[in-house]
């Protein structure tokens, strides 16, 4: 799975401006960071991609943590959106076990991401920081 992500989502997010790298990927903007996290289930051959924002000079958490907006992810955000919930009203998991007959099911995966793209920029511009 990790392979078509880099051959296919990553190229696509590297040209949206987005750097980092699997798992975690970073676009900087004017008011604040665009965050995407991947996360793999442990126990399933499923993942998640989580939509989270960062404001520009990082966060203190509520128990006094100082995260500068370097090392910030989308873990550390308490609101986030995965990826595909709102389109598919569920929350959402990217299964890749079933084999399928007449299409690769990494390939297909990894280009849904891509599709969702516009439910990540939604996110992101919908009251940043306080979802």
């Amino acid at each position: 799975m990790d392979k078509a992500l880099k051959e296919i989502t990553v190229p696509f997010l590297r040209e949206k401006g987005f750097k980092g790298s699997l798992t975690h990927f970073r676009q900087q903007q004017t008011d604040g960071i665009n965050l995407l996290t991947f996360q793999h289930s442990l126990c399933d051959n499923k993942f998640v991609v989580e939509t989270a924002n960062c404001p520009s000079n990082g966060i203190m958490t509520h128990w006094g943590k100082e995260i500068p907006k370097n090392r910030f992810t989308g873990n550390d955000q308490a609101k986030r959106l995965r990826l595909g919930s709102e389109k598919n009203d569920t929350d959402n998991w990217f299964e890749y076990d079933k084999k399928q007959l007449f299409t690769d099911i990494y390939q297909k995966r990894a280009k849904e991401i891509i599709d969702l793209q516009d439910e990540a920029e939604n996110w992101w511009t919908k009251d940043p920081f306080e979802q």
